[in-house]
């Protein structure tokens, strides 16, 4: 089915085109939550809350937009949000659950990669707020750099310095775990 007939059907409140149409992006959207957050029960709980929204609001949804800029945007505001209201910030209390891709190879390359993903996510952690925003969104929401300066109602080319800062870092600590 047609995600714009699936939309359609989500306006007029069809439950099943919302859950077929959420399937699409379930994977996706729950990954850049569970990254933007980094603890499996606030991510299920914004999960949730977005859920809620997109469901909601698909009255204030503008067919001329990508419904999935308009599911991230939701996603990305309830995130804020969710970060705004927490007294405290507790970034690294928890480890990261990663995604473990199950495979053939030997013990000890997965036990590489399984720790290179940690430093990543754990420098993806340690950016600044707002380059740590947009590495997440371009790489978990899968939004353009244009989308994302929208979103977040800065020009595309601080955003794209942003990316540029964040992917530095990141290679930089990376590069410097792995000389030691």
């Amino acid at each position: 089915m047609l995600e714009k007939e699936l939309i359609k059907r989500c306006e007029q409140k069809d439950s099943a085109a919302f859950e077929t149409l959420i399937q699409i992006y379930r994977a996706k959207l729950y990954s850049y939550l569970l990254r933007f957050c980094g603890d499996r029960m606030t991510a299920d709980d914004l999960f949730q809350e977005t859920l809620i929204k997109v469901w909601k609001g698909f009255n204030s949804y503008n067919e001329q937009n990508k419904f999935s800029s308009w599911l991230f945007s939701i996603a990305h505001n309830v995130a804020v949000d969710s970060i705004k209201s927490r007294s405290a910030r507790n970034t690294h209390s928890s480890i990261i659950e990663l995604n473990n891709y199950p495979d053939n190879n030997s013990p000890h390359k997965n036990l590489v990669e399984k720790e290179t993903r940690k430093i990543i996510m754990s420098e993806v952690y340690a950016l600044p707020d707002k380059q740590r925003e947009v590495f997440l969104l371009r790489l978990h929401g899968g939004m353009q750099f244009k989308e994302i300066a929208e979103l977040t109602k800065q020009p595309l080319n601080t955003v794209l310095g942003h990316m540029h800062y964040a992917v530095s870092k990141i290679r930089k600590k990376a590069g410097k775990v792995y000389e030691e």
